[in-house]
Order: C-alpha cells, then sequence, then structure tokens
C-alpha cells in the first residue's frame, strides 16, 4: 500500500496544483468546485451534472470580464464577529485561541465592505461569516449593503446551525437571494438546525445543509500549536487551496484564513504586503497590491500551518473543548 500510495503521489500533486492554476485563472471556478464538493459529500451524483452544464456561462462570463477589462475577484471571505456559539477545537479562524471575542463595530464594517467594493467590478462569491454571523446585530444592514452594489454574485452566510436569524436579517436574506450554508456538526445541534431550516423555507430563503455524518475538517494548525518546518513552508502553500479563500477581518484583506487569524490576534507578525489595509487604500493602490499579493509564493502564516492540501490529515469536525455555550463578550 505504501508502493501505490508513493507511486501516486507525483500525480496527486500535478492534480492539486493543476485545479489551483485552474482556479487563479478562472476565478468563476472556486464557486464551482465548493459547491461540487458539497454535491459530492451528498453522493448525488446526478446533482453534479447541473453543475457541469454551468462551466460554459463560467468560462463566458470570465471571458467577457476579460475583454472588457473588469477587476473581479474569485471569493471574499468576510468575518463580521469572532464571537461564537461553539468552542471548537482545530477551528480554521483559531476562534477557541483567541483573546477577543467581539462584533466588528457596525461603521467599521460597512465602511470595509463599500471600500472593496469600490475597489473592484466584481466579486463571484462573497460569504459572511465569524465566529458566528447570525450574531452579530447589524447583519441586515451589511447584507443590504452587498445587495445593493451590484456587484456581487452570489451572497452566502455560513452558520453553524445554532442561531435564529432575527426578522430583519431574515428580510434581507430573502429580499438579497442570499443562500445560507448551514454546517450541520453535531446531532446535539440537530434541533436548531431543523428549526433554522423550517425558518429558512417559511420566508422562501435558499439554504444547503452540510451532512453531519461526512462533514469532516483538515487539520491545519498539526499538534499543537507552533511553527512548523520552514522548510516546506512553499510547498504547503503552492498546494494549498486556502490562498483561494481570500478573508477579511478587522480592515484587513488577506490571501487566507489563517493568515488573517493569526494576524488579527496578534500571533503572527506580519508586513504591510502580506495584506491589504481596506482602511488606508484606495482602488489604483488596492489592484496593484492585490497583484502583488498574488505572486508570491509563501506567506508568513505557512510557517504555522500544514494548509489545505491532499497530505493535510483529516479531523472529525467542531469537536468541542468544553461543553456549553461560548459567545465571548459583546
Amino acid at each position: 500500500m505504501g508502493t501505490i500510495k508513493k507511486l501516486a503521489d507525483p500525480f496527486e500533486q500535478l492534480f492539486w496544483q493543476t485545479m489551483i492554476r485552474m482556479m487563479r485563472a478562472c476565478p468563476p471556478v472556486c464557486g464551482m468546485i465548493a459547491d461540487g464538493a458539497y454535491r459530492a459529500q451528498l453522493s448525488r451524483v446526478k446533482s453534479l451534472l447541473p453543475l457541469a452544464a454551468r462551466v460554459p456561462g463560467m468560462l463566458l462570463l470570465h471571458w467577457r470580464d476579460k475583454r472588457k477589462k473588469r477587476f473581479a475577484l474569485a471569493q471574499v471571505y468576510l468575518g463580521v464577529t469572532t464571537r461564537c456559539t461553539l468552542y471548537c477545537d482545530k477551528c480554521t479562524m483559531h476562534l477557541s485561541d483567541l483573546t477577543k471575542h467581539e462584533d466588528m463595530p457596525t461603521h467599521e464594517l460597512l465602511g470595509d465592505i463599500r471600500m472593496l467594493l469600490s475597489c473592484v467590478d466584481h466579486v463571484y462569491d462573497f460569504c459572511f461569516g465569524g465566529g458566528e454571523p447570525f450574531l452579530h446585530p447589524d447583519l441586515d444592514l451589511a447584507i443590504r449593503l452587498c445587495a445593493d452594489s451590484g456587484k456581487i454574485g452570489n451572497l452566502k452566510i455560513l452558520t453553524n446551525g445554532t442561531v435564529i436569524p432575527g426578522a430583519a436579517v431574515l428580510a434581507a436574506l430573502r429580499d438579497a437571494g442570499a443562500r445560507v450554508n448551514i454546517s450541520n456538526y453535531r446531532p446535539l445541534f440537530q434541533s436548531g438546525v431543523e428549526m433554522l431550516r423550517a425558518i429558512l423555507t417559511k420566508h422562501e430563503i435558499s439554504y444547503n445543509v452540510y451532512p453531519a455524518a461526512r462533514d469532516y475538517w483538515v487539520d491545519t494548525s498539526g499538534p499543537g500549536f507552533g511553527a512548523l518546518k520552514e522548510g516546506s513552508a512553499a510547498w504547503r502553500f503552492r498546494y494549498c487551496f486556502l490562498q483561494m479563500y481570500h478573508t477579511m477581518l478587522d480592515g484587513q484583506l488577506h490571501l487566507c484564513p489563517q493568515s488573517c487569524a493569526l494576524s488579527y490576534d496578534g500571533r503572527l507578525v506580519e508586513g504591510e504586503d502580506d495584506y491589504i489595509n481596506m482602511r488606508t487604500t484606495n482602488p489604483a493602490a488596492f489592484r496593484a497590491k492585490y497583484e502583488e499579493l498574488n505572486q508570491k509564493t509563501v506567506l508568513p502564516a505557512c510557517a504555522y500551518c500544514l494548509g489545505q492540501t491532499y497530505k493535510t490529515p483529516k479531523i472529525p469536525a467542531a469537536i468541542q473543548r468544553e461543553p456549553g455555550i461560548h459567545e465571548g463578550s459583546k
């Protein structure tokens, strides 16, 4: 078995590198791959056929943007809060390790979104996350701001299914045509997930529920937090899918969620060329800085992260460090 795996390794490397290059070259593919992974999890082979049928349209959309020289981003994940109802071990955003759990101030959050949207012509996939995004008191304002911009293709919310949004958020989700992605991690939270599904259905809001039985995470932090072998950092970055999940939190746009989370908590001191400060930039500076970021072959965070590659070990999702609800300070 070990010999077979060793022989297959070069082909697996080639596959992953090809996928990442394709995602970089054609941003709409990012969202398609994410949807494909979800449908594959559900073992709905037939549901992959309509997804494949969307490929020509995505390529045409990308060709149009290129021809018109439109500046488009593949995916942006916006953290609206570092508070969460769960206390997960191995959280990608390291929320259980943070020293501060807080909502992003509404005026700063809306200002960051306005600046981002003023710097780009289009964002193919824009996702609100956290922490638990439904904990933010003014999430509805952020949703409507994104929807009214006309610059976002797919607007999504990523929730753990433990919080029922208020009437204002539900109305904003419906009016924006947003989709709610629910991570159904544990049978313990099943009642909350079912209640959320019923409410979303009632308000005619699109949603996906990821299956608990097949849900897993990848162990990006390894055995405990600490610097990994620096010599392999460039290799991990080269084959890491996380570099496509641009993450914005507290006014900083990073190439990946690990870089963003470690910088936010002060565990990682990054240079000014490792992220974009949305509160000091302008459209021309943003585009130049973004092109520089995309030329990087490694990030400081890679020394602390195993990345999301074909070699990253898989672990059960959402293992709780302690029982109960952990929402942090409001």
